[in-house]
């Protein structure tokens, strides 16, 4: 076991329990000396008995975690590089949910369609997918009873919520720059995702996004009630910070909006 196993601190302290109720029993003395060391074994026996009762087991590395959506958002902007699709995605409110949507150049279509993955028309192609934050944000609903306010302030309070209390991963600030919302992670314990879906190229963190990131747009575009892009990823490898612009669009093309369904 390695030295900071809360196992091993727990059979510690049973053990010294069990030393000081001995010596005290052998001594027998009966007086203030003799009952300081059973309380003292006393106290010690508790406190093993919680270290072993509340201890949930050892927590996922962060490093490890990070690294485990990275190739799925790499392979996913891959294919719609290879497919001719180079525009950033598009996260559009869809009733209670959030559509993904990637297009062919840089404009969102008019109309995206229903449950179909590839989008043609004259009003623009593209690619419709599943964020990659769906589960997550489907956990945070079920588990946290998750609600995102409309209202600005609400809305970025709610997006530091998410990122500082119920996910831990950062240090977070969220604030309105023009139309846009700016988002900080700072002390982000993500970063080495961020660093595996950069090597591999830093348009995957607009084309596509990793689950946090597409989190944060989901979060927006459900706020506002509009198309939502990520316009902007920026990592600071010293500071540990990640920094990601997200910008609205106009009203939500046909086919989403806040009483359409999937």
């Amino acid at each position: 076991m390695t030295a900071n196993n809360p196992y091993r601190g727990a059979f510690l302290l049973i053990l010294a329990a069990a030393g000081l109720l001995a010596v005290a029993a052998v001594a027998g003395r009966g007086d203030i000396t003799t009952a300081t060391v059973v309380l003292a074994g006393t106290g010690c026996f508790i406190a093993g008995v919680f270290l072993l009762a509340l201890h949930k087991g050892e927590p996922l590395d962060p490093e490890i975690a990070a690294l485990l959506p990275a190739q799925g958002t790499i392979t996913i902007a891959t294919l719609c590089a290879d497919l001719g699709v180079q525009g950033n995605a598009w996260f559009v409110p869809d009733g209670e949910t959030v559509v993904e949507v990637i297009p062919v150049a840089g404009t969102l279509p008019e109309d995206i369609g229903d449950d179909y993955s590839y989008i043609t028309g004259d009003g623009g192609c593209a690619v419709r997918l599943v964020p990659a934050s769906a589960p997550l944000f489907a956990r945070l609903r079920e588990k946290h009873a998750l609600e995102v306010p409309e209202e600005d302030d609400a809305l970025l309070a709610c997006i530091v919520e998410v990122c500082d209390d119920l996910l831990e991963v950062a240090k977070t600030s969220a604030v309105k720059d023009g139309e846009n919302i700016v988002v900080t992670l700072a002390d982000y314990r993500l970063l080495p995702g961020c660093r595996a879906v950069r090597a591999a190229s830093p348009k995957c963190c607009t084309m596509v996004g990793c689950p946090v990131c597409s989190l944060l747009a989901t979060l927006a575009a459900l706020g506002l009630r509009v198309p939502v892009t990520i316009e902007h990823a920026d990592v600071d490898e010293k500071r540990k910070t990640l920094r990601v612009i997200l910008r609205p669009a106009g009203p939500a093309p046909r086919g989403a909006g806040p009483g359409s369904s999937r």
